[in-house]
């Protein structure tokens, strides 16, 4: 079976007949989560990016550039509106895939890798350990490069597996008009280095509780890079320098340090397996749901929307 309903959470298969039925099953997903994405790109209304007001930030790649390119089409679709997205290369971006970005969200920033490495060599000459972090992970530019590459008072980030539903009046809301707390989705669990409750012994104080760092609006001054720079100096940290949880443990340190404070975004925002789309704003396709983006998500919407009639408004 491809998809369950509510999605079943992929485990790791521990015997081989298990290994063999589950990369035969993900090969069939794979075949059809490709047919899916090819039947909607042609029907998404396109609008030209946005040059003012505060940023929205993806980190993308060559394997989920399509993904990133429905998420951010579908969230102005549903606020009919053209945000001023801001694209973060991974490093392996394709000529054809950046020309896609082009395509269907014309005037789009794209931040090539070279480019990008190129200014953070420059603007954290002070910051010699931030620097050697965003460097060994790929995860930091999610934290880094929005710092460097943000405009606006409020910036605001999205991962791109995370697919709407309806339009997310209360995110667009917390990035555009309000000044205060910053905002995040709220995680299945807590996803930091280790427990809240070690960092805080060691440090004082520690990350809020379920953050996820997957979909969130900060205000700018609260991504401190000094106070980074001084946790990446702190021993308690060397001993996680290569956890790829470094990153959302630092954002949620970071908000819940800052003077504004954090909420959660309201429960139709929340990570959730098995939330069913119809109820919820958005869903967020994690890793071990991921099959669900296009055979859960983009099944849904294309059953529910008239993306025909739409794009031909938006052309």
């Amino acid at each position: 079976m491809l998809i369950t309903n509510p999605l079943t959470p992929t485990v790791s298969p521990k015997t081989i007949p298990e290994r063999i039925k589950s990369r035969l099953q993900n090969d069939i997903r794979l075949f059809f989560r490709r047919r899916i994405r090819q039947q909607i790109m042609p029907l998404l209304p396109k609008y030209p990016a946005s040059q003012k007001g505060s940023t929205l930030h993806m980190l993308v790649g060559e394997r989920d550039h399509e993904m990133a390119i429905i998420t951010a089409c579908l969230f102005n679709y549903h606020t009919n509106h053209a945000h001023r997205f801001v694209f973060h290369d991974d490093g392996s971006l394709s000529e054809r895939a950046i020309e896609q970005f082009q395509e269907f969200l014309s005037g789009t920033r794209i931040i090539g890798r070279r480019e990008a490495d190129e200014i953070a060599q420059e603007k954290l000459k002070a910051f010699p350990r931030t620097l050697a972090y965003r460097y060994s992970h790929v995860m930091a530019l999610k934290l880094i490069d929005v710092k460097l590459w943000g405009q606006g008072a409020r910036i605001g980030y999205m991962d791109s597996d995370i697919l709407f539903f309806k339009n997310p009046e209360a995110f667009v809301d917390t990035l555009v008009k309000q000044r205060d707390f910053n905002y995040f989705n709220r995680d299945i669990e807590d996803a930091y280095v280790t427990e809240r409750e070690v960092i805080v012994q060691e440090l004082g104080y520690g990350p809020a509780s379920r953050i996820n760092a997957g979909l969130w609006v900060m205000n700018a001054k609260d991504i401190c890079l000094e106070q980074i720079e001084m946790w990446l100096n702190h021993p308690f940290f060397a001993s996680y320098a290569s956890n790829y949880r470094l990153e959302q443990t630092f954002i949620a340190m970071l908000a819940q340090r800052s003077a504004e404070g954090v909420r959660h975004l309201p429960d139709t925002y929340n990570v959730d397996f098995y939330k069913p789309v119809e109820q919820n704003v958005c869903k967020h396709y994690v890793g071990r749901i991921r099959y669900g983006y296009e055979l859960e998500g983009l099944s849904y919407v294309l059953k529910k929307e008239d993306l025909k009639k739409e794009r031909r408004k938006a052309l």
